[in-house]
């Protein structure tokens, strides 16, 4: 039997997830950008922020909890905070 890291990674994890996906080449995009030319100008690892996608995270979170207050009549008033894993680029925290 032979071990590869792709198995590795078909074995332990829901791929491609939602926002990537594997080109006609064969190279992983995120939300339609090509990231191998990305990963050969910056090398690897590599961190990518897409403020859309926190948007929706948030907004998605917003709806769970307000869906939930609903169903268990909660009136009282909270305040709703995002982690963005100790971010401190402005542009991140503003749209957080």
């Amino acid at each position: 039997m032979t071990n590869s890291y792709t198995s590795l990674v078909n074995q332990t994890f829901h791929f491609p997830q939602e926002g990537f996906e594997v080109n006609d080449n064969d190279y992983l995009s995120f939300n339609g950008v090509d990231l191998k030319p990305l990963i050969e100008k910056y090398g690897t690892p590599m961190k990518v922020t897409y403020l859309p996608k926190i948007g929706m995270q948030i907004n998605k979170a917003k709806t769970m909890f307000a869906n939930a207050f609903k169903k268990h009549k909660y009136e009282a008033t909270y305040n709703y905070c995002y982690c963005t894993k100790s971010s401190h680029f402005s542009f991140i925290v503003e749209e957080a």
